[in-house]
């Protein structure tokens, strides 16, 4: 995996953050859920692509992940 990913627009973003989250083990989502402070159905949306990651929530999720977010110059 790489450490960092240049260039990326917000579909790939979320798709990045689709494919970490399904290699999770059993209980991620109920466990980020509660982070989160939503239900679980709704991480399954988010990771089946049903429902658009919130912007609010992507910080949380890539921390959970072991990832951060990080906006740089050109």
């Amino acid at each position: 995996m790489r450490d960092t990913v240049d260039g990326m627009d917000w579909d790939q973003l979320e798709e990045f953050i689709r494919a970490q989250m399904k290699a999770q083990p059993r209980g991620y989502q109920v466990a980020l859920a509660e982070r989160l402070g939503i239900a679980q159905p709704s991480v399954a949306q988010f990771v089946s692509g049903r429902r658009s990651i919130p912007t609010a929530h992507v910080a949380t999720i890539l921390d959970e992940l072991g990832f951060k977010l990080a906006v740089v110059p050109k």
